[in-house]
């Protein structure tokens, strides 16, 4: 690793983001061969166990998370390769407290992103991020896990098997290294990587305060195509979506054949 790689990866472990003018402060505090040998012992087990490492500035990294400006993560700590361009990735997100209807919805939908040449993005939870996952690879599809905590981190950890099938077909992804603590904040930075790691997102179902709703939220002031699917108007699990379709900041999807449509348009 060249001396802003080791930087940062020191920064992802002290659960730092925005690495752009720490790496030097590092650097002149405690040197720059410190700060390799640092870098070297944090990552030294991941890599060893058949995990990755990427940083900005590497071929290998998602350029949709430029747009998170100084929230960016300083590294990735990773099982399989992720796709680079937002384009050639959907995210669909939803409640762990879901519907039926919604895991239908979602694993349809994520079929569809597959036959348009696209991955599926989600964040590992149970509900409508396992179902979209589901589909995925129901058909063999390439689908990214963006998970919560430090690197190896299954959560929820009856998910493990979900996990490794992710891991073949695509790429598990973590923020921070190993032995990083899941805390209720490592949910809301992980929802900020889908929203702008994927160049669309889809909400298939959310309350009105859910961390599904925040990964929509995040998209849509990114600048991001968000896509709400309409459900009951008595149903819990649908009135964020509602209320996000009707604020105007998510856009009605009709269905896979609009959900292609739209992401052909999006691209054109």
């Amino acid at each position: 690793m060249d001396l802003h790689a080791s930087a940062a990866v020191v920064l992802s472990a002290a659960g730092q983001t925005g690495h752009h003018g720490l790496v030097e402060r590092a650097c002149g505090i405690v040197g720059a061969d410190m700060v390799a040998a640092a870098a070297e012992a944090v990552a030294r087990p991941w890599l060893a166990d058949g995990g990755d490492l990427i940083t900005p500035g590497t071929p290998a990294w998602p350029t949709g998370l430029a747009s998170l400006g100084e929230a960016a993560p300083c590294a990735l700590w990773t099982w399989g390769s992720v796709p680079v361009d937002p384009s050639l990735m959907v995210a669909i997100v939803g409640s762990r407290r879901s519907t039926q209807y919604g895991r239908d919805c979602a694993r349809v939908l994520a079929r569809a992103v597959v036959a348009s040449g696209r991955a599926v993005v989600s964040g590992g939870a149970s509900g409508i991020d396992a179902a979209a996952h589901g589909g995925a690879l129901d058909v063999s599809g390439c689908t990214v896990l963006f998970a919560a905590g430090g690197a190896g981190t299954v959560y929820p950890e009856n998910h493990q098997g979900l996990y490794e099938r992710v891991r073949a077909r695509g790429a598990v992804v973590w923020e921070f290294p190993a032995g990083t603590r899941l805390a209720r904040r490592s949910f809301l930075h992980r929802n900020r990587l889908i929203a702008s790691a994927a160049g669309a997102t889809v909400v298939v179902e959310a309350a009105l305060r859910s961390g599904a709703l925040n990964t929509g939220r995040t998209a849509a002031d990114l600048g991001r195509l968000v896509l709400g699917v309409p459900g009951r108007i008595d149903s819990p699990a649908s009135t964020g979506v509602l209320r996000a379709v009707a604020d105007g900041w998510a856009v009605l999807l009709l269905g896979d054949a609009d959900l292609t449509e739209l992401l052909d348009g999006a691209a054109g």
